[in-house]
């Protein structure tokens, strides 16, 4: 029998799973306190460092009537600063499941919102099985390229957090969700952004990747990304300006690439390769006076706190051929700071903002405030105030 049902597609999988727990789910709704109003929080389940984390301490501190509770894997460095706030349950457990089939709302920064098995349910909702609870989707980062699978009907949710007026408006758009779905809310995680916004002498490179189909391993050593930025980490005139400032570079690739971060060898003490586990994104763009990125959202992030970014794009064929086309957003026409393709051209533009004393410079902050109309600490707020109409609370 076993062996018959592992020969079984994911989604008749699925499909004998809810079978099983749909029934035990409604039970627990009613019966049981813990699954009643269910608010049902996730990132990735295995990290919380995201809109996810931001708004579920919002909703522990600021509306504790809410009953809420966050996926999380006990062995996740995270795990710790999650219970310390409220409710958890483990990731992919018999439990989670069960919550999932129960929760009121589902609420969660990547696809599939709060899913324990994103293969799994994403197979069942191509056949219009979904789970019963309202879908949030608070977005990992602000999209600014085209993302086929966010659009609708292959993506369905309740909920579509916007973080900026341009992307909101793209999104409308181009995205055909129906008539209220996306809302300019902000993201969770800006509210942080502002409070703890300290900037000091640490210079922050935090290159995105290049899709899954990427060469990995040894095969990675030969790439054009390895290539570029092993050689950027060893770049004479660069660490000369971090001895001569007392500046620190810390390199932080996308969590994507961090098993290829052992491979990068920088040529000075002052460059830190920061692994996902060491280093929490969020407070080390507070922390950096400047960003360097290639195609990497976070860029969107650092400018919400003023602070300058260098765009170093060398690979442009590549990335579009490997990861995401480009959407409405034109790093030449539209960033918040200069694009540079080369690294003499990077360097230059290194030393002179620091010769401008990490400032961003005013045809930026005009760009900045074009695409942040609204720059506030009630992000948080606001979402939660739409779920709240959503579930139909108060």
């Amino acid at each position: 029998m076993l062996h018959i049902l592992k020969r079984l597609p994911a989604y008749l999988k699925g499909v004998l799973l809810l079978t099983l727990l749909r029934p035990v789910a409604a039970v627990l709704r009613k019966t049981n306190k813990a699954y009643r109003q269910l608010w049902l929080v996730m990132e990735r389940g295995y990290d919380a460092r995201d809109n996810g984390y931001w708004f579920f301490r919002y909703l522990r501190e600021q509306q504790p009537q809410v009953n809420a509770c966050f996926v999380i894997d006990p062995e996740s460095p995270d795990y710790g600063k999650v219970s310390q706030l409220g409710r958890t349950v483990r990731w992919r457990s018999l439990k989670h499941y069960l919550m999932y089939l129960a929760a009121d709302m589902l609420i969660g920064t990547h696809v599939q919102p709060a899913s324990p098995d994103l293969v799994t349910f994403y197979h069942l909702r191509q056949i219009g099985i979904r789970p019963r609870g309202k879908q949030a989707f608070l977005q990992h980062g602000i999209i600014g390229n085209k993302m086929k699978m966010m659009t609708y009907p292959g993506l369905k949710v309740d909920f579509f957090a916007s973080g900026g007026r341009m992307e909101y408006d793209y999104l409308v758009s181009e995205y055909g969700f129906p008539e209220g779905v996306i809302q300019y809310t902000g993201l969770c995680r800006y509210d942080n952004l502002i409070r703890g916004n300290k900037p000091s002498n640490e210079i922050l490179v935090m290159p995105t990747w290049r899709g899954s189909d990427y060469p990995r391993g040894e095969q990675f050593y030969g790439t054009e990304f390895y290539r570029h930025f092993q050689s950027l980490l060893r770049n004479s005139r660069l660490i000369r300006l971090l001895e001569e400032r007392d500046l620190r570079l810390i390199f932080y690739p996308h969590i994507e690439l961090q098993n290829e971060l052992d491979k990068f060898k920088p040529a000075s003490e002052r460059i830190i390769l920061a692994s996902w586990r060491d280093y929490d994104v969020q407070t080390l763009l507070m922390r950096c006076s400047l960003l360097i990125t290639d195609y990497s959202s976070v860029f969107f992030d650092a400018g919400y706190m003023e602070k300058p970014v260098i765009y170093y794009q060398f690979d442009p064929e590549d990335f579009r051929k490997y990861h995401y086309q480009e959407g409405y957003f034109s790093a030449e026409k539209h960033g918040f700071g200069p694009v540079s393709g080369t690294e003499e051209a990077l360097v230059d533009a290194v030393y002179e903002c620091a010769g401008n004393g990490f400032r961003m410079e005013e045809e930026y902050r005009k760009r900045l405030g074009a695409f942040f109309p609204v720059r506030d600490e009630k992000n948080c707020e606001r979402t939660y105030r739409i779920l709240c109409r959503m579930s139909g609370e108060k």
